[in-house]
């Protein structure tokens, strides 16, 4: 059984689908990745995966989107939807991070239960987590919202063998019912993503690489193709390996994302604090300037030692 997934996408849905449900990703490659997908580029990866003998059961979209950071339209949904219903095919979506949108009136992203007016029918899933939004992976909650009752029915058996503990459910129950904290809680969390993101514009801005405007999420996605000593993703791996190496930044490439165009890599920003993260980037920058000065494949140790000179 197959996936369909528009690309790029979470590194980590591969080993989620092919070990745990033995399902396997297939991407759908997108003319323009922050647009979401069209009609056509369905259409195109429905037949291709299933000339390479898959059988595809449902498509997965993100939104807010990872890597991209970008929010879907409510008419892109509808289609993807829509052409998934024509095939007959499942939808399920994604919105791990609907409550990390940058700025607090932006009124462009709409959950799936409100674009289909809560009749989301036996083939539309909607799933979310504490893990994001709220800092808390390690809470291990998350919930599944369907009207399909056979799936109901069949997780209600299931989910014996992964259910969230009763003292993990009473700190989770008073969490979510303390509105005035969740308030407080998720207008900071809003406010630091965007302090980050924009540590992050304002460098990139300055070394000149384009990069998708994030307006959720935790991740900025930066095209780094023009520094490639290749244009292939042997050529990415030598710069992720110089980044890993030299700058001591640990991004994630986009090949492991599945992105078919080599040089683009995932930053995220919310892993570290903002005085660590404005290291990380002035690192990036001195490496940038040096690659360009000298050329990839022509660093070496001595060129490269003042990169790690920035400090906290």
């Amino acid at each position: 059984d197959c996936c369909l997934i528009p690309a790029p996408y979470y590194a980590a849905f591969e080993s989620d689908m092919k070990i745990v449900a033995g399902c396997v990703p297939f991407a759908i490659q997108l003319a323009n990745p922050a647009r979401g997908p069209t009609t056509q580029e369905l259409d195109l990866a429905f037949i291709e995966a299933q000339s390479k003998g898959m059988r595809v059961r449902f498509i997965l979209l993100t939104n807010p989107n990872n890597p991209l950071g970008v929010i879907y339209s409510s008419d892109v949904i509808r289609n993807v939807i829509a052409w998934a219903r024509k095939r007959q095919l499942h939808t399920i979506m994604d919105e791990i991070y609907a409550l990390s949108i940058h700025n607090k009136s932006c009124k462009s992203f709409q959950s799936v239960i409100n674009v289909l007016n809560n009749k989301l029918g036996n083939d539309v899933h909607h799933i979310w987590a504490l893990s994001k939004d709220f800092g808390a992976s390690g809470f291990r909650v998350g919930t599944l919202y369907t009207q399909n009752v056979q799936l109901l029915n069949a997780l209600a058996n299931l989910n014996i063998f992964s259910g969230v503990s009763h003292p993990m459910q009473i700190i989770t129950a008073e969490l979510l019912t303390d509105d005035k904290f969740v308030d407080h809680f998720l207008d900071a969390a809003r406010e630091r993503l965007r302090y980050s993101f924009l540590i992050c514009a304002k460098k990139l801005d300055e070394m000149v690489l384009p990069y998708v405007h994030a307006e959720a999420g935790l991740f900025v996605y930066v095209d780094f193709s023009a520094l490639l000593p290749t244009k292939d993703f042997e050529g990415e791996a030598k710069l992720n390996e110089l980044i890993t190496n030299y700058a001591h930044i640990v991004l994630t490439p986009g090949e492991s994302q599945r992105d078919c165009r080599p040089g683009y890599f995932r930053i995220c920003y919310a892993w570290v604090p903002p005085q660590v993260l404005g290291v990380a980037m002035e690192r990036l920058s001195k490496l940038v300037a040096k690659i360009r000065k000298i050329g990839l494949t022509n660093l070496n140790e001595t060129s490269l030692e003042s990169v790690l000179s920035v400090q906290t």
